[in-house]
């Protein structure tokens, strides 16, 4: 039933012109659990365990694995002899630890703590492992307030879009070229004294201009938007009307123009993969 709807998302997402820069964010599970039942446990709290099937995924996989404390399972195990991700894609290229003899005949495979790439091992073992969620960024070309933006943005899909890393901000980038105004809005608040993604994200990666990241602005520029032209961040009137980027996961499914009901999450079970 997952793919299913995994699968009829991304359709609705093609047809409307969406479906490009899907955004993988890669989240490290400290529990020791067999490979079949970390499978399970993603596919449970989170979208899949971890897959990277291009040099580009791969890299924001390691970046967001920077606080790997273990061993962890991803998302590759073989299958009729043939390596494949979770999600049934052929892993064509696969970072194994040659050097070290890797792959040694074993079924699923694992992310080393230190050395940063791939092991196999019996998928019976326990190891920690890294989960993913899979966003899409949508472009709304009506103007809003960055609150009415917000309000929007929460009822029609999930959140105002979030670009805390490269990889978000080159998918917002994408966008932006579509945009009707000079600015777009995006999930950047002045808040508490300090700048922050609505959603949490933390604020490690930033783009704002050469001046830096603006440490006491004025009340009235306390919202952060795109500037579709230089292409960095810039503090704006949280009262001007500008188109805005949310954030939708891909698993919810989207309507285009309507209101969004997420699915629930359904407890996944063995019998699901027999």
């Amino acid at each position: 039933m997952k793919m299913k709807t995994t699968l009829t998302v991304l359709l609705i997402l093609e047809l409307y012109g969406l479906s490009s820069g899907l955004i993988k964010q890669h989240f490290f599970v400290n529990q020791k659990k067999s490979w079949i039942l970390a499978l399970l446990h993603c596919k449970t709290y989170f979208h899949d365990l971890s897959t990277f099937t291009n040099e580009s995924e791969e890299q924001q996989f390691l970046e967001d694995a920077v606080g790997q404390t273990s061993d962890a399972w991803v998302g590759l195990h073989k299958q009729s002899g043939i390596w494949k991700w979770s999600g049934g894609e052929n892993a064509i290229q696969i970072s194994w630890d040659a050097i070290n003899g890797q792959p040694e005949g074993n079924d699923c495979a694992f992310l080393h703590k230190s050395l940063k790439n791939l092991h196999d091992k019996d998928c019976t073992d326990k190891y920690a492992f890294f989960c993913m969620n899979i966003s899409e960024f949508v472009l709304v070309q009506q103007v809003e307030s960055w609150e009415g933006a917000l309000e929007y943005c929460r009822t029609h899909y999930n959140d105002l879009a979030s670009l805390s890393s490269e990889n978000r901000m080159n998918s917002a980038l994408q966008r932006i070229t579509q945009a009707q105004t000079e600015f777009v809005w995006t999930g950047l608040r002045f808040l508490a004294g300090e700048w922050r993604w609505v959603n949490g994200d933390d604020l490690d990666f930033t783009a704002w201009n050469e001046t830096g990241q603006p440490q006491c602005p004025a009340r009235n520029l306390r919202c952060g938007a795109l500037d579709k032209l230089t292409e960095v961040w810039t503090p704006r009137d949280c009262e001007e009307k500008i188109n805005f980027f949310c954030s939708v996961d891909i698993e919810h499914g989207i309507s285009h123009g309507q209101s969004v009901s997420p699915t629930p999450k359904q407890e996944t079970t063995e019998a699901d993969f027999k």
